[in-house]
């Protein structure tokens, strides 16, 4: 027996049952198969896939209600009760009046005293016992016909008796007519506690089926940790390393997540489930438990190689697994084997074993003594280095565990460079961190690291970089200068990204200039960062002059690599600003790099070029840009470009109108990078964006918010002005003119300061509108004005079609409806041409309305030359309507009823049945909101009566006590599919 190291007191403690979670297709599945009597159905799986609990929500199936359910159990016992858990299941079978019974039935009166009252009297045994035995299997059979229609569950059935065994093959062979079993049996049990399960042998007119439950896909896993951590969203990064580290296991997933919402209290939304975290956790004692039993099932052999797998830590090859253990040959083979039917060790994979999951090899691993742990990191690292390519990395991490310092310095250090070749950021600052984290470091050797740390850096984002750099430079005061400036300038490339701290980081960079005077290439780096435009409100002017200064550089550099980085912003920049000049210098550069580093480089331009294209209107060209940029970027380890780069992707589907789920792959993607500022405020301007059209104004405003509407100074102005342009339009869609034009008011200043008028195309027709409605003229016609002359001569198709759409609404609000209609449709057909499908058919129904007002009869009817217009306002209704912008359709219509033009479908009206229609699925979703009928009405533009109506309907059609129950039953809820 091995040593088990110590641990403090713990209390574990279980709440019940957790929702039933990815399972959805079986329980429909058997559930279909359970209601055609006779029925059997086998269910299978290995340990702690949810087969219990997957009985647990059968007995509770309304489907079942009507009939009597019951259920028992075997249990691992040496000598288990003779027919135990169909006995057990039948003990309640008393609840309700039986049908008739024959005096063989009495037999079970010595069995079943609870039911001694219904059964007849108990006959004279039999003499031979396999006669009696028979007596008793036909009196069991007659008591679940008496039961009438009755669900029987038993669960465990590998521990069963060979006498119960027996009984359900007898059942199964003339099974009662209305009888459905259901059995439960576990896989890889190990040998001795029950042989292997004989399916059911049934006659042809019984339904049968066997279900063979799998691990939890990565969808299934993030919505029970929702459920356990009690949260309504969990993060994308979150669910797949959980899924990873629990291999979808729903039993590991549940105590894995108790073990942490026990360890770190309530989970924010966005954590991300480090390895380290994972790590540091308790394995749960149940699971303890479970691992526990099935070590004490295996020879020592088979113990000690699982322990040097779980030394390892890492799937590996059997030989290497073996050499760690001191086993070879059929010892080694004898030992592999025993460790696989025991379920310890599972293979994983290019002939590699391993354990399913981490907490799994953490029980193992906790039951190694102290003493015996070193001596087993220590002969890893003599068997892992004489390997012909030694894992860097893995040797590191013995290393450390040994208690060898030095050499475990040494082996980070490699695999830090290693990984920094490979493109494998991640892997790089985790290995740099953990070293420069030690206490014993020299100055040169914090110096060394440091440096490296700070140059991988930024090929990625990580916030805990940004403390250990200002940490060193405030800790070591001897560093020479440019080792100083060079740490400085990643610090103040780093803090530019971070959210609210743009300035302090544009401080840093200056400071590293004057520190890297005897480094001229670094020192380019930082200038060419502060040529950099985008962000803050720093005028246009200010860049320039660092756009001058990063030209004069360049000519001097001899690094390819810094010469590309220069070039590639350079490009971009232009682009953004609107110099038609900047694709042409793009279509010449070479396609690929010669190494990783100018790989990096390409991919930063591919990226930001793209989000510089989408800016200006050119789409076609940003869409393919964004989706080679973003392979570029992964391939070469540029997690930091990438990510922008998804920030990009969104904010196209956004404009382009491709909405369906987009709202989650957003907040997936704002949740990634919860520190990030640029991806953040993206995200959250798409997030306001699609809340907008839903008619969530709250949320809308809340998202906006996010994206720095109210702090220009801290975001990039393009999402800044973009998101003033969505703000101002949800302020007027409540009336709130004056709150309108106070945002239109801080945008438009900050647009003048920043001098680059492209990047308002998304503001200057709100602005317009707020301004024209609180007859504002003189605004009006300034910001207008101002924007033609800032984007005359600039490559922004997206600006000249919003100068169309600022022009359009000055002549509307002046009463000019016909010309305001002409303009409208020009600007209708720019959109259409980008394509920006939302912003178009928003000028198709102002240009239907000016029609509309401009051809009115006094008496307010229509002449017959306002047909076209009727026509227009019907199309925008439903392009609306096909886009998702159910609000907008809805507003389209109201108008159509405004002017006396509204006619119903010719189409015919569909039965749903108990299908939800659209109409309740849109009053469904809302409600799931929290809206109130009145939010809802005039939401879809409905009368509060009309709203009524739909939400009783929703009510019904869900089964949903409350409105508040519609949010939980919305989660589960799938239109069925109907033949027509």
């Amino acid at each position: 027996m091995w040593l088990a190291t110590p641990r403090p007191t713990s209390v574990s403690v279980r709440a019940g049952s957790t929702a039933l979670v990815g399972r959805d297709v079986e329980v429909s599945a058997i559930v279909k198969i359970l209601l055609r009597r006779p029925a059997a159905v086998l269910i299978e799986g290995e340990p702690g896939m949810g087969r219990s609990r997957l009985l647990e929500e059968l007995a509770g199936r309304r489907e079942f209600a009507a009939g009597r359910v019951l259920s028992g159990s075997c249990q691992p016992m040496r000598e288990p009760f003779p027919f135990g858990p169909v006995l057990e299941a039948l003990r309640s079978a008393g609840d309700r009046p039986l049908g008739p019974l024959s005096p063989v039935a009495g037999v079970l009166r010595p069995l079943l005293p609870e039911l001694a009252e219904s059964l007849p009297p108990q006959p004279e045994p039999l003499a031979d016992p396999c006669a009696e035995r028979h007596r008793q299997f036909r009196a069991v059979r007659e008591l679940l016909i008496a039961c009438g229609p009755a669900l029987v569950l038993i669960d465990d059935l590998q521990w069963a008796d060979e006498g119960t065994r027996d009984l359900m093959r007898f059942l199964a062979s003339a099974m009662p007519a209305e009888l459905a079993v259901v059995a439960a049996y576990r896989t890889g049990a190990p040998s001795g506690h029950g042989g292997a399960v004989i399916p059911f042998r049934t006659p042809p007119n019984v339904q049968t089926a066997r279900v063979t439950l799998g691990a939890l896909d990565v969808e299934a896993v993030g919505k029970l940790a929702e459920e356990l951590l009690d949260l309504p969203r969990v993060s994308a990064p979150f669910t797949a390393k959980l899924h990873e580290s629990t291999a979808g296991i729903p039993f590991v997933v549940e105590e894995t997540l108790r073990a942490l919402r026990d360890a770190a209290g309530r989970l924010p939304i966005g954590e991300v489930l480090s390895d380290r975290l994972l790590e540091s956790l308790e394995v749960p004692i149940s699971l303890r438990e479970a691992i526990t039993e099935r070590l004490e099932g295996l020879p020592e052999p088979a113990v000690r190689l699982a322990r040097a797998a779980a030394v390892l830590a890492v799937p590996s090859e059997p030989s290497v697994i073996g050499e760690l253990a001191c086993l070879g040959g059929d010892a080694l083979r004898s030992a592999l084997l025993s460790t696989l039917d025991g379920g310890v060790l599972g293979e994983l994979g290019g002939d590699r074993y391993g354990f399913r999951h981490p907490l799994a090899r953490k029980a193992v691993y906790d039951t190694i003594s102290g003493p015996e742990r070193t001596l087993l990191h220590s002969r890893a690292i003599q068997v892992l280095a004489a390997q012909p390519i030694p894992p860097l990395t893995l040797l590191a991490n013995h290393s450390r565990a040994a208690g060898r310092t030095e050499q475990w310095r040494h082996y980070a250090e490699a695999a830090a460079d290693e990984a920094i070749a490979q493109g494998d950021t991640s892997r790089a600052i985790d290995l740099l961190q953990s070293v420069l984290a030690e206490a014993g470091l020299g100055e040169d050797d914090i110096a060394r690291l440091a440096t490296k740390l700070s140059q991988v850096a930024l090929r990625g984002f990580r916030p805990d970089v940004i403390e250990t750099l200002e940490r060193i430079l405030e800790d070591l005061t001897d560093l020479r200068t440019s080792v100083r400036g060079t740490i400085r300038l990643s610090l103040g490339m780093l803090l530019v990204r971070t959210i609210g701290r743009l300035g302090r980081g544009r401080v840093e960079v200056e400071k590293a200039i004057t520190e890297l005077v005897d480094e001229p290439e670094l020192a380019a780096r930082g200038i060419n960062l502060l040529a950099q435009p985008i962000d803050g409100l720093t005028p246009l002017s200010w860049h320039e002059v660092w756009m001058d200064r990063a030209r004069d550089v360049f000519d001097r550099l001899e690094d390819p690599e810094l010469r590309l980085a220069l070039l590639g912003d350079r490009i971009a920049t232009q682009a953004h600003i609107g110099d038609g000049s900047a694709w042409t210098e793009f279509t010449e550069l070479p396609e690929q790099g010669t190494g990783v580093a100018e790989r990096v480089q390409l991919a930063r331009l591919w990226c930001n070029l793209a989000d510089a294209q989408s800016w200006a209107g050119h789409l076609a060209r940003a869409e393919k840009l964004v989706t080679e940029g973003i392979r570029r970027a992964t391939d070469a380890g540029a997690l930091y470009a990438a990510g922008l780069a998804q920030g990009t992707q969104v904010r196209l589907d956004w404009v382009r109108g491709r909405w369906s789920g987009l709202a989650e792959v957003t907040e997936q993607l704002r949740d990634g990078y919860p520190d990030l500022g640029p991806i953040v405020m993206e995200s959250s301007l798409v997030l306001g964006g699609l809340a907008a059209v839903r008619g969530e104004f709250a949320a809308a405003q809340r998202h906006l918010a996010a994206a720095s509407v109210h702090a220009p100074e801290h975001g990039p102005i393009p999402v800044v002005l973009s998101a003033a342009g969505v703000l101002i339009r949800v302020l007027l869609a409540t009336d709130d003119v004056d709150g309108a034009c106070a945002a239109a008011d801080n945008a438009v200043a900050a647009a003048r300061r920043k001098g680059v008028w492209v990047w308002a195309a998304g503001l200057v027709p709100a602005a317009a509108e707020a301004y024209t409605r609180a007859g504002r003229w003189s605004e009006a016609d300034a910001v207008v004005e101002e924007f033609a002359r800032g984007v005359e001569g600039k490559d922004s198709p997206v600006s000249r079609v919003a100068l169309l759409a600022g022009q359009a609404i000055l002549l509307d609000a002046r009463g000019k409806h016909p010309a305001a209609a002409t303009v409208f449709d020009e600007a209708a057909a720019g959109y259409e041409a980008l394509p920006m499908p939302y912003q178009a058919i928003g000028a198709r129904e102002r240009a239907a309305l000016c029609r509309l007002t401009a051809g009115r009869l006094d008496a307010g009817r229509l002449t017959a030359g306002d047909g076209k217009a009727i026509e227009e306002l019907a199309a925008a209704a439903e392009a609306y309507e096909r886009l998702g912008a159910t609000r907008d359709a809805g507003r389209c219509r109201h108008q159509l009823r405004e002017h006396g033009a509204w006619a119903p479908s010719q189409r015919g009206r569909r039965g749903y049945g108990q299908e939800l229609s659209p109409r309740e699925l849109e009053v469904a979703r809302m409600l799931s909101d929290g809206r109130t009928n009145r939010e809802i009405a005039d939401g879809l533009f409905l009368s509060p009566r009309t709203v009524e109506q739909h939400v009783a309907k929703v009510l019904r059609k869900l089964g949903a006590r409350s409105r508040t129950d519609v949010a939980r039953r919305m989660t589960t809820y799938a239109p069925a599919t109907v033949d027509r």
